[in-house]
């Protein structure tokens, strides 16, 4: 996948789906379209100590570890077939804010006292919605 936008779908249809301490997850909803459909949206939480507003555009960012992590160990674990496509998409702060106006309501309160989505990100993470089909989904990451 090349160069995805996610300006290019509107930010109603994403919907809240978990969040773990540094991730939140968000389950495409909208009509079909052919990047976003089957996917959820996992984007960076920045605590809300950070001003990462300030930062936006000015960070140099690789793309997300979990893509390198999945391509380099899991996928000498796991035949191909059976992994989630990973794809980078890019970001908008004014969707991003947007965004988060319309999902904070279903976020746990205790999580919204904490953290936001990090609108200084440029890049984001598309991923197969393994939610509610026929699946056997077994998560497999780094702790630090």
């Amino acid at each position: 996948m090349s160069q995805v936008k996610v300006a290019q779908s509107r930010p109603e249809d994403w919907a809240y789906l978990s969040e773990g301490g540094s991730t939140i997850v968000l389950s495409y909803t909208g009509p079909f379209h052919p990047n976003f459909t089957g996917k959820v949206l996992r984007l960076r939480k920045v605590s809300l100590k950070e001003a990462s507003h300030d930062r936006f555009g000015t960070v140099d960012e690789e793309d997300d570890t979990v893509i390198a992590f999945q391509n380099t160990v899991i996928a000498t674990l796991v035949p191909l077939e059976f992994l989630p496509d990973l794809d980078v998409v890019l970001l908008d702060a004014g969707w991003l804010a947007a965004l988060e106006v319309l999902c904070n309501g279903d976020r746990p309160t205790e999580r919204r006292a904490q953290d936001r989505i990090d609108k200084a990100r440029k890049k984001g993470i598309l991923a197969t919605d393994l939610i509610g089909g026929d699946v056997l989904a077994i998560e497999i990451k780094v702790q630090s």
